[in-house]
């Protein structure tokens, strides 16, 4: 490698980093909005296939360092050997790392061949592959750009309009415009309406959000209650196993009796907190009787407290002909005898946690994480708990990370959100913080407020601002009661759903189009000239 690239390819790796730290934990976030500046300059008079190269590396860096757990989890509950381990960790990255190069590429491509300056292609065909990989292959939107950004109350809110792909484009705009103003010089026109523009939308956003955080907060709350958050903390190297299930089982019991008299409305477990099958008695396999006992107690336990209890607990399930199993979250009400009032199956299953996407090529190869279910079965409804008078939406462990089933159980009716979760896989690592910032964004988006109610940690309040409040500390049991209230407010966002990111994606098509067919410039055939700093087409990029 020339000394030229070797540096070219430092810069890439250091806007990688950059990029990756600006997320939690280490929680950087004001890198995020120059981490792109070293990339924009590395890319500038290269070819099409190394403007690819250097976004490629680029993004992997990043993701090596925002994705860095992954092979904890499989180490410590898969038995997969660590220096395996970080294979998985390494394809996902690299997979990851595609969608960022393709945007970066194709937003250098329209820059070069069309008269549109790389300000608006960069955040347009960003936004469009952030959109892209929400969905495919898949449905891993993990540390999108915009959630760099979650402390950031009052400048995120117009998220309400965009959700969080409006940030991330901002966030690449912001990146855009501070290297044409450092690096792009005789460009003073270019130079002097970005930067206006820029200091125009940063000032209407702050201003806005500053705003609608006042609004919302002293706006009349349609109702409130009093919510448990039980945080078990079983460990997951016990938490399936029969012996430790009357521990696991009398630590819930015990902190649910205490929240009743505390006054709690509703007292809620985490995700999986009952390990045990918790369905009607005729559905019960006659090996798994003791299971049977288990729900009797809990349905006591409601009676007896005289509290609704929201929990997690597998369930039977059996499709196209085979037998397996739900991620499921029940309501059990105080009413008679204690009832179950609602049920909801877990929607988006984690990729190799809950199953392996095209098991017929990859299960070979590769392992779940998850112990003693097998592949679990997706469900196919969204829905709502009714609760002392609101209407509770369900989200189980990551589906928080997706901003569009989150908006459509709200757009349904729900009041307020619960996210019922179990980070006990992930440690002490960046993991828990990082689906915790990106839960947050999700009452943003909304305006919900959201009950995050974690086995081992980070349980937390999440205002319909974003604002993160009574966060527990991981790996420590306790209740956590919180007062929650919820306001009669409906946003752009959740009505018409992912419209700007959807937006964003078609012009990025058709700007590709525009540009596959607009006539080379003259001066395509000339090398650029790192010293004057111009592109393949003679004008400074």
């Amino acid at each position: 490698m020339s000394s030229n690239n070797a540096t070219r390819a430092a810069l890439a790796v250091a806007s990688g980093l950059a990029m990756g730290l600006a997320f939690p934990k280490f929680d950087y976030g004001l890198l995020a909005w120059v981490a792109l500046v070293p990339l924009f300059y590395v890319i500038e008079g290269e070819s099409m296939r190394l403007v690819f190269r250097w976004a490629y590396l680029q993004g992997f860096a990043a993701n090596i360092v925002s994705l860095y757990w992954i092979p904890i989890p499989l180490h410590d509950f898969a038995d997969v050997r660590m220096e395996f381990a970080i294979f998985p960790m390494l394809l996902l990255a690299g997979i990851v790392a595609i969608n960022s190069a393709v945007a970066i590429w194709a937003g250098e491509f329209v820059a070069r061949r069309t008269r549109i300056p790389a300000v608006i292609t960069m955040p347009v065909a960003w936004t469009a592959l952030e959109w892209f990989r929400t969905y495919v292959p898949a449905s891993f939107p993990w540390n999108l750009l915009g959630y760099a950004a979650y402390r950031n109350l009052e400048l995120i809110q117009f998220a309400e309009f965009t959700g969080v792909y409006g940030v991330s484009a901002l966030i690449v705009f912001f990146n855009a415009v501070v290297y044409v103003v450092i690096f792009r010089r005789g460009v003073y026109r270019l130079q002097t309406v970005s930067l206006s523009a820029l200091t125009a939308m940063m000032i209407a956003f702050v201003a806005f959000g500053a705003w609608r955080i006042n609004n919302i907060k002293n706006a009349p709350a349609t109702g409130s209650f009093k919510v448990a958050m039980v945080q078990g903390n079983i460990p997951q190297s016990l938490k399936w196993d029969p012996k430790f299930l009357p521990e696991s089982y009398g630590v819930y019991q015990d902190e649910t009796a205490d929240a009743a008299k505390r006054g709690a409305d509703l007292v809620v477990w985490p995700e999986a907190a009952a390990a045990f099958l918790f369905q009607p008695d005729d559905q019960y396999p006659a090996e798994l009787a003791s299971d049977a006992e288990y729900r009797t107690a809990l349905l006591t336990l409601a009676k007896n407290t005289r509290e609704p209890i929201l929990f997690g607990a597998p369930a039977l399930a059996r499709a196209d002909g085979r037998l397996g199993f739900y991620n499921r979250a029940y309501l059990v009400s105080a009413n008679g005898q204690g009832e179950v009032d609602a049920h909801y199956d877990k929607i988006e299953l984690v990729p190799f946690g809950e199953y392996v996407p095209a098991r017929a090529i990859l299960g070979f190869f590769v392992n779940k994480v998850v112990n003693g279910f097998g592949d679990l079965i997706p469900g196919t409804e969204q829905t709502l708990f009714d609760v002392k008078g609101a209407k509770l939406g369900i989200l189980i462990c990551y589906e928080s990370i997706f901003p569009d089933l989150t908006r459509r159980e709200v757009n349904k009716g729900a009041d307020v959100l619960v996210n019922i979760t179990n980070d006990a896989w992930y440690g002490e690592s960046s993991a828990p913080y990082q689906v915790l910032a990106m839960a947050a964004m999700r009452s943003v988006e909304t305006k919900v407020p959201m009950v995050r109610v974690a086995n081992t940690g980070i349980s937390a309040l999440i205002e319909p601002s974003g604002r993160i409040k009574n966060r527990t500390p991981l790996f420590k049991r306790g209740t956590e009661i919180v007062d929650v209230s919820w306001r009669p407010v409906r946003t752009f966002y959740t009505m018409v759903g992912d419209l700007f990111a959807e937006i964003c994606f078609a012009l990025t098509l058709i700007g590709l189009l525009m540009a596959w067919q607009w006539p080379r410039p003259a001066t395509l055939e000339v090398k650029p000239v790192r010293s004057r700093r111009v592109t393949a087409n003679g004008r400074p990029h």
